[in-house]
């Protein structure tokens, strides 16, 4: 039996202190609090009555001809929702028996990835037709994911982005055949779905990668919320595929034998698309911490053009907007007005002068980099006051976008474990995150360093802490796995390196964080004076740092400094708590 102090961590003990769980933060939580309580017992009964066996996963086999062509029929004439609920039907039927699942080819797939979130069928349109035609595409896409053997549908397939890049050159092959045109050829051509969906409109075509979708996703997440609805679905699919597809190559919890390669597998396709090298790397992490700021928007564009737009208005608004026409007060109504709705020379002219001077983004869309500055003027997708800086969790998108980013850094620590040869050792990894997680804002530091629900492996998360622990406290020297003793020493009794008061609390919550794990590992010893020294010792040095400021602070700086002071106090309440109990 390995001693307390082998390892940090070895499994989560969530146990309840006057009522709650102390690993719960309750300065995240007080606001979900009263809804998750009001919700659990309802949620529980009908778990009770309603929970069953876990299906087991069907195999896979191609859907029938007859079902295939009447669907891409559909497709071509944009019946989506029927061509939907045709292979919908296709994929329930013998489910009762666990018969195959019948799965359309990848062009299908991929194209209901595209109308799944195309904003012609979501954001930008009030068509119940269209919006019906989304949501039948992505609980079609749902419904595959969640009961069939994901790595046989083709859907890891129909999400590269290579694919639309493949299909050119198939389709080109098939182009510059002479003669007689062969079986195979009428075959390519024939599996090709005729819809702009399907080839310029589709999201493979218009995206540079697949990191361009999750920068530009989560910048939607702040600024754009009605398509950040839409981009959120998707992420949350496409991340159940990756884990599949890593499941089925690399197990969790299972040594991999020695020479197993990964190269085939999603995550390892999105990641070999930026290159090696960690300024590449750091384009992931871009990506993942997207913020919706002007940079960032710079950085990850929107992926179809005018993609934030709102739906036109329909006749019957147009026409009650029209101008009266009294000729008596020289008010002429539209008759001056340009009828076919298109510039004026002029104004074009001032257009394309104006436009010379913002630079030109090297995308199939063509859209200029900087145009996402100016959605502000007709984008009533925008939150209200956005433009004035948003606070808390919502100045990161919310907590949906905050478990989404949690997501993707879990699943980069995991494939790091698996192949450091095709992305980085775990230690390089954890840097990376220490150097795009540490400048966050405080509360949406708390979130990573004390989050509700696990996102890492146990010990993973104790040393990412730790990183995030070096350079806030000025220590370039790695402990590893951490004892009590270790803990003491070395964090317990520590404050920033500066006077910010920020930082002092962040020093304060990653000091909580590490408490609570050892507690939770069984690791602290029965005789807690020691460190309960070392934690007060840590409280006061933390307290003393922040009253060396004297400078005045306004605006901004003065409410991150009361955040950080709040923070402070009651992170030092919650540790102060906790050992009194654990000292009986």
């Amino acid at each position: 039996m390995p001693s307390k102090g082998s390892r940090l961590l070895k499994e989560l003990r969530h146990m309840p202190v006057a009522g709650r769980s102390m690993f719960e933060n309750p300065d995240i939580a007080s606001s979900q609090t009263s809804m998750s309580n009001t919700q659990n017992n309802t949620q529980t009964s009908q778990a009770t009555l309603h929970m069953s066996p876990p299906r087991k996963r069907r195999k896979v086999k191609a859907v029938p001809p007859t079902v295939l062509d009447q669907c891409t029929i559909c497709l071509e004439e944009q019946l989506y929702s029927n061509a939907f609920a045709l292979l919908s039907s296709s994929l329930n039927s013998g489910l009762d028996v666990e018969a195959p699942a019948c799965v359309p080819p990848v062009q299908h797939l991929a194209l209901a990835s595209t109308i799944a979130i195309h904003p012609s069928f979501t954001s930008r349109t009030d068509s119940v037709d269209k919006h019906a035609a989304a949501q039948a595409a992505m609980g079609y896409l749902r419904t595959l994911a969640e009961t069939t053997i994901i790595v046989e549908t083709g859907l890891k397939e129909a999400l590269r982005f290579d694919f639309a890049s493949s299909k050119k050159a198939r389709t080109k092959r098939v182009g510059t055949r002479q003669g007689n045109a062969s079986g195979t050829s009428d075959e390519e051509d024939n599996a090709q779905i005729r819809s702009q969906y399907a080839d310029k409109q589709s999201l493979a075509e218009n995206a540079d990668d697949f990191w361009a979708v999750v920068g530009w996703a989560f910048n939607c997440s702040v600024k754009y919320k009605a398509r950040w609805m839409r981009w959120h679905m998707w992420l949350d699919l496409v991340l159940d595929v990756i884990e599949a597809d890593l499941d089925a190559c690399a197990p969790e919890q299972t040594k991999l034998p020695k020479g197993t390669d990964l190269s085939s597998t999603l995550i390892a396709q999105y990641l070999s698309s930026v290159g090696a090298g960690r300024q590449n790397n750091r384009r992931v992490m871009r990506a993942i911490t997207a913020d919706g700021s002007t940079q960032s928007l710079a950085q990850f564009p929107e992926i179809w053009k005018n993609e934030t737009r709102p739906p036109k208005k329909n006749q019957d608004e147009r026409l009650s907007n029209k101008r009266k026409l009294d000729l008596d007060n020289e008010e002429y109504g539209d008759y001056f007005d340009d009828e076919s709705g298109e510039e004026s020379p002029e104004s074009k002219l001032r257009a394309s002068r104006s436009g010379t001077t913002g630079s030109k983004r090297s995308r199939r869309s063509g859209v200029s980099s900087h145009d996402n500055a100016g959605h502000e003027d007709h984008d009533s997708d925008e939150t209200p006051g956005a433009a004035v800086a948003s606070t808390g969790v919502e100045s990161f998108g919310g907590t949906d976008s905050i478990r989404i980013r949690q997501r993707f850094l879990s699943l980069l620590t995991r494939f790091s474990r698996a192949a450091p040869a095709l992305f980085v050792d775990t230690e390089e990894l954890f840097a990376l995150f220490t150097e795009f997680v540490r400048p966050l804002p405080l509360t949406i530091f708390q979130q990573f360093v004390l989050p509700m629900k696990p996102y890492l492996n146990s010990d993973l998360h104790a040393s990412f802490n730790e990183m995030l622990f070096r350079p806030l406290i000025g220590s370039s020297s790695c402990h590893g796995l951490i004892s009590q003793q270790e803990f003491e020493a070395s964090f317990a009794h520590r404050a920033a390196t500066n006077t910010s008061v920020v930082d002092n609390a962040k020093v304060s919550l990653l000091t909580e964080s590490l408490l609570r794990a050892l507690w939770q590992s069984d690791c602290l010893d029965d005789n807690l004076s020691s460190l309960k020294t070392q934690v007060e010792k840590g409280v006061q040095a933390r307290n003393q740092k922040i009253a060396g400021d004297g400078r005045k602070k306004a605006g901004k700086k003065a409410g991150a400094d009361d955040e950080g002071r709040s923070v402070l106090q009651t992170s030092a309440e919650r540790m102060s708590v906790l050992l009194t109990v654990l000292a009986g």
